[in-house]
C-alpha cells in the first residue's frame, strides 16, 4: 500500500526523491520563512527538495515498511494453513516532475514523458510473487475483502484481514489515519504549490519564462502548459517534444523560475510547519515508530 505517494496530472506530486543532486550547488535566496528559506539553485529534478519531505517515507523506508507489512501478513496466513510467499520490496524512485521538466538530460532523453520506474509494477498490493494459486478464501483472509465470513476453520479472521493485522502491528494506523497521525497536515505539500504561484516573485519569473518561450516560437501563458500538451502524446517523446522540452529548460534556467518557485514553497512550508510544530513532531514520531517496528519485524 502507498501512504502519501501521490502523483497529480499536471506534474505536481509528493516528493519521492529526497536525496540531493551530485555535487554541491550554491544556495540562492533568503527570506523570513520559518526555519530559514535558503534553497539550492534548481538545475536538475533532484534539486527540488521541500521541508515537508522530512515527514514522508523515503523510497527506501517505504520499501522497508512494505516488506515488513507483507512479511507479517504472510506469518498471519500461516495460522490459517496457507504458505503465502513474500517478495522483498525494492525502493521505487521516480524523477520529480513537480515543476515540469527542469533538467537538460531529462528533457533531451524523455521530453515531458514520465521516466519508467523499474519497481512500480511489483507493488501491486497482495500480489503473490511465486505465482501460487489459492482458493478465494485465502485472498479474503489476506486482505479482508471479497467475503463476509468472520472466521475460517474455527479461527477468527483479523479486522481487515491479515494485511490489516500487519498494519496495526507496525503502527500504520497512526500514519494513515488523519485523526491519529495528523496526516491532514501533510496537505501543505500540495497547497504550497498553488500558494507559491500567487506570489509576485513567481509571477515575475513566469512572465520572463513566457517571454523567453515566445522568442523560440512557443505560445504559452503558464509554465506547466507544455507538459500538459505533450505528456499524453504517444508512449514516448517525439523529436519535436524533446526540442520543446529543451527550450523550456533553457528558459527556466535563464529566468530561475524553478528556483524561485522552490524558494517560495520552502518559505510557505517552513512557516506552516513552525505554526503546527506539535502536529509535525507527532508525525515524525509516529513515522519513526513504524520504521523501528518494521526493522524489528524483519529481524525476527
Amino acid at each position: 500500500m502507498r501512504y502519501v505517494r501521490l502523483v497529480i496530472a499536471a506534474g505536481v506530486g509528493t516528493l519521492l526523491l529526497t536525496g540531493c543532486a551530485d555535487g554541491a550547488r550554491e544556495d540562492v535566496g533568503s527570506g523570513s520563512g520559518g526555519g530559514g528559506s535558503a534553497v539550492r539553485e534548481v538545475v536538475t529534478e533532484a534539486d527540488i527538495v521541500l521541508p515537508v519531505s522530512a515527514y514522508i517515507f523515503t523510497p527506501e523506508q517505504q520499501a522497508l515498511v512494505d516488506t515488513a507489512r507483507f512479511t507479517l501478513a504472510s506469518d498471519c496466513m500461516k495460522r490459517f494453513g496457507f504458505d503465502w510467499p513474500v517478495k522483498k520490496r525494492e525502493p521505487v524512485k521516480v524523477v520529480n516532475r513537480r515543476y515540469g521538466v527542469v533538467g537538460e538530460k531529462v528533457a533531451a532523453e524523455y521530453g515531458y514523458h514520465v521516466i519508467p520506474s523499474a519497481g512500480d509494477a511489483e507493488h501491486a498490493e497482495g500480489a503473490v510473487s511465486s505465482g501460487a494459486e489459492f482458493p478465494p478464501e485465502a485472498y479474503m483472509i489476506y486482505g479482508g475483502k471479497g467475503g463476509t465470513a468472520r472466521s475460517y476453520q474455527g479461527k477468527d479472521i483479523p479486522e481487515r484481514g491479515c494485511l490489516g493485522e500487519a498494519g496495526r502491528k507496525l503502527g500504520l494506523d497512526k500514519v494513515q489515519d488523519p485523526t491519529k497521525g495528523k496526516v491532514g497536515l501533510l496537505s501543505i505539500d500540495f497547497s504550497s504549490f498553488g500558494k507559491a504561484q500567487e506570489t509576485s516573485e513567481f509571477k515575475k519569473a513566469q512572465d520572463g519564462w513566457v517571454a523567453c518561450m515566445k522568442k523560440s516560437g512557443y505560445q504559452y501563458t503558464a509554465f506547466l502548459q507544455p507538459a500538459a500538451k505533450y505528456a499524453s502524446q504517444g508512449n514516448s517523446a517525439s523529436p519535436q517534444e524533446k526540442v520543446a522540452a529543451k527550450v523550456d529548460v533553457k528558459c527556466k534556467q535563464e529566468t530561475k523560475l524553478s528556483t524561485v518557485l522552490l524558494r517560495m514553497e520552502t518559505q510557505i512550508q517552513n512557516d506552516y510547519i513552525e505554526q503546527n510544530a506539535i502536529g509535525f513532531a507527532e508525525i515524525k514520531k509516529d513515522r519513526s515508530a513504524v520504521i523501528k517496528a518494521a526493522n524489528e519485524a524483519l529481524a525476527n
